[in-house]
């Protein structure tokens, strides 16, 4: 058996702080994203419009299927988000 101080001791202290940075990074991307799909839920309609209105939805109808559907998540999940 050694009488060396063992670091092991030190783990636990440091653990709360990993807990609070891992916390505080998670609270970070879940409020960036948040931000992102608000701001991009905003130019989409204009965008699916012009596509209504140019023809494109005859010669790509997924694709404005896709815009239609990529606004409605992007309103659902940056409806939290706050631009104060």
């Amino acid at each position: 058996m050694s009488t060396a101080p063992s670091s092991l001791h030190e783990l636990p202290a440091t653990a709360p702080n990993v807990r609070r940075l891992a916390a505080r990074v998670g609270e970070r991307a879940v409020s960036t994203a948040e931000a992102a799909a608000f701001w991009a839920a905003i130019p989409l309609p204009m965008v699916v419009l012009a596509a209504l209105l140019t023809g494109l939805v005859t010669a790509a109808p997924a694709l404005v299927g896709a815009l239609a559907v990529c606004n409605v998540v992007c309103a659902a999940v940056g409806h939290r988000h706050s631009t104060q």
